[in-house]
């Protein structure tokens, strides 16, 4: 079942800019990482009950950057049964369920081009 917004997925220019902006509103570096495979730098923001994920893309010419830059990540108890849901709802799958360094994940895409990454195995992302 969706249970709620783990936090919204942006792409910036400069990572390191972007994370000083952010502290800037009093916001924690609470967690950052690579992704090789996409050639991007990534972190994990919060304050509060607010998260952002903000990418760096290296190589926007990646296929999945375009599911990835933008998108709003919603937690689920049962990822296949939801992914599965959503999909005989209308929605596209734009990335299969993958292992990844914060989340296990899929994309899917609704009808009007957003992007949405449903997100189980759920980490206290507040403590680090």
């Amino acid at each position: 079942m969706l249970k709620g917004i783990l936090h919204t997925g942006l792409a910036v220019p400069n990572l390191q800019e972007a994370i000083e902006f952010y502290k800037s509103l009093g916001f924690v570096v609470v967690k950052e990482f690579d992704k090789p495979d996409l050639k991007a730098n990534g972190a994990m923001v919060a304050k509060g009950e607010s998260t952002f994920e903000l990418f760096q893309f290296n190589d926007p010419r990646n296929a999945q950057v375009e599911f990835i830059r933008n998108h709003i990540a919603i937690y689920s108890d049962s990822l296949k049964d939801d992914v599965d849901q959503l999909i005989k709802k209308g929605y596209k799958l734009t990335i299969p369920i993958t292992e990844g360094k914060i989340f296990r994940y899929a994309y899917v895409q609704d009808e009007s081009g957003t992007n949405y990454e449903i997100a189980t195995d759920k980490t206290d992302i507040l403590k680090g």
